[in-house]
């Protein structure tokens, strides 16, 4: 390993402007780096090398998350320090470590607030949103709802789906959907469900309860998004698999503070404990931590699927990536949901706008248990989630692995083509943006193995480039303009960032209500990095982009 000592130094300040001291028992995130080394260096020396070099100082200390399948990924940790909420500083001190030991790239893990949806506290506060905050995004209550409470299973024909399948393989039975999110509730709409290998990923034990405590950013998000997969006939709400097993993951206490790595480690502990399908109603920054989670996913034949993302227009991660099976929104009359993040980088829709779902919420102390509409697309990934579960119970899991590896594909690209070409399209469908249609689950489990574009997608390695989808991102947001070229690998996280931000905080000047806004999605404009800002000079084109 490479190691500049005057590197290092810079790397030392700029941690030290990034971060600062915790006490025991202070619920705040230890400041942590996921590093990738340059292929082929001995994970071992590089993990002795960049602890002998800090000696101590900040209280780092480095670990090895996986040894056989990507022995490059290291964990850099600062016990007793968290980040600032400066980004620019969490990047700098990012790409300080790149610099000084030589690796092939860094990141910092920030809690990004760009996935926002509304229920943020207190009773009925979706609909004061909808009133409140005309951006274009949310919708008011939808009085045909409360009179057809399963109009999303009707929607994408889920039922007629169930009645294909003989009993025993009927409605997801058997098949494990994983799940990582805020934790569980016991909701009475949860009550009964099977549960294996859950985990909380924060405080570090089995028991994925949701304190419900996060003080902005949907309470009980968790509880909500398996409702809908999940839940049994017993209540208001049904889910689209109700005899599936659910393997809860607490891997963030908000959804509007999402962090990557933490999603990372989610799935690489869904992977490692048997999940079938991962479903993720959450979403934020480019990072190749998360990128190699998704692909280890795929490659044991899971099936991967986002959520879109909502209000920014821009598809976010990790539904950005090829190898994740991204899902946008739906309303009760077979439209786009206004606030569904769209683009070619989405595989199909779902009904994402005023599902009826379970909720649960912490008013003045006080635990609240109710149903009731909700909207964005975690709902959307949510049922598509609970529909792959429906296919591979109904074919049985095994024949489907088997009948993708003849043909050379992953179980992901089976699902994805195949939901794809039963998907159910309406008058003036715009595919570009919303995918192949809407989910039709009966459609689906109806279909012919072969049926759909042949040929599968190229595996990649794990430290593949990955950076065209920032490109692609930052041209989108230019009106499709070609921008410069930059190390999209290195540089990706923070310019995603910038745009997804700004597409934010566009949204709260033209509607004046920034402040309201900003303390619910903590979305404002951000300085960029002294590193990044010195590489835009030679880049107008991607500065005004940006």
């Amino acid at each position: 390993m490479v190691f500049d000592k005057d590197a290092f130094e810079q790397v030392l300040n700029t941690l030290q402007q990034a971060t600062f001291g915790i006490e025991a028992g202070q619920p705040l995130p230890s400041a942590r780096f996921a590093l990738l080394l340059n292929r082929g260096e001995e994970a071992a020396r590089s993990m002795e090398a960049i602890a002998r070099a800090f000696e101590g100082r900040l209280g780092v200390t480095v670990e090895q998350p996986l040894r056989a399948d990507e022995p490059e990924l290291l964990l850099l940790t600062l016990t007793g320090r968290s980040f600032f909420d400066s980004p620019h500083l969490c990047f700098e001190a990012a790409y300080r470590l790149i610099d000084a030991f030589g690796l092939a790239n860094a990141e910092p893990e920030i809690l990004t607030g760009i996935f926002t949806e509304p229920d943020l506290g207190g009773p009925s506060r979706l609909e004061e949103l909808a009133v409140e905050l005309p951006m274009g995004c949310w919708a008011p209550p939808e009085p045909r709802v409360e009179a057809d409470k399963q109009w999303a299973l009707r929607a994408i024909r889920i039922r007629e789906a169930w009645n294909m399948s003989p009993a025993g393989r009927d409605q997801g039975a058997g098949i494990v959907i994983a799940q990582p999110d805020t934790g569980l509730t016991s909701h009475t709409e949860l009550r009964d469900i099977q549960i294996k290998d859950p985990i909380d990923l924060i405080q570090g034990d089995a028991d994925p309860a949701d304190p419900l405590t996060a003080w902005f950013g949907n309470n009980g998000h968790g509880t909500a998004t398996a409702s809908v997969v999940v839940s049994k006939a017993s209540g208001d709400v049904l889910g689209s698999a109700p005899k599936a097993v659910l393997m809860p993951i607490r891997a963030i206490r908000s959804v509007v503070r999402t962090s990557q790595l933490s999603i990372a480690e989610a799935i690489n502990h869904a992977v490692r404990n048997g999940a079938h399908v991962i479903t993720m109603s959450l979403g934020g920054l480019p990072s190749f931590f998360l990128r190699a989670a998704v692909r280890r996913a795929v490659r044991n034949n899971i099936i991967v699927l986002a959520a879109s993302g909502n209000c920014v227009r821009q598809v976010v991660y990790p539904a950005r990536y090829d190898d994740c099976m991204a899902v946008a929104g739906t309303n009760i009359d077979d439209q786009p949901w206004r606030g569904a993040c769209r683009g070619p980088s989405v595989a199909l829709s779902a009904p994402a706008e005023n599902v009826y779902r379970a909720r649960a919420e912490r008013v003045d102390e006080e635990v609240h248990f109710s149903t009731g509409q909700g909207q964005g697309t975690s709902f959307a990934v949510a049922l598509t989630a609970g529909v792959a579960a429906c296919w591979l119970a109904h074919h049985g899991r095994d024949t489907l692995v088997r009948k993708a590896a003849a043909r050379g594909e992953t179980l992901q690209q089976s699902f994805t083509r195949l939901a794809c070409a039963t998907a159910r399209q309406v008058p003036g469908w715009n595919s570009r943006t919303f995918g192949a249609g809407i989910v039709d689950a009966a459609a689906l489990l109806a279909a012919d193995f072969d049926l759909g574009a042949a040929g599968p997608q190229p595996e990649m390695a794990v430290a593949a480039p990955g950076g065209d989808s920032v490109r692609t991102l930052v041209e989108e947001a230019a009106g499709g303009r070609t921008v410069e070229e930059i190390d999209w690998e290195v540089f990706g996280p923070e310019i995603a960032l910038n745009i997804y931000t700004n597409a934010l905080v566009g949204k709260q000047l033209r509607t004046g209500e920034r402040g309201v806004l900003e303390t619910i999605a903590g979305a404002r404009p951000e300085p960029l990095s002294a590193s990044l800002l010195e590489r835009l000079k030679s880049r107008p084109g991607l500065r005004d982009a940006l």
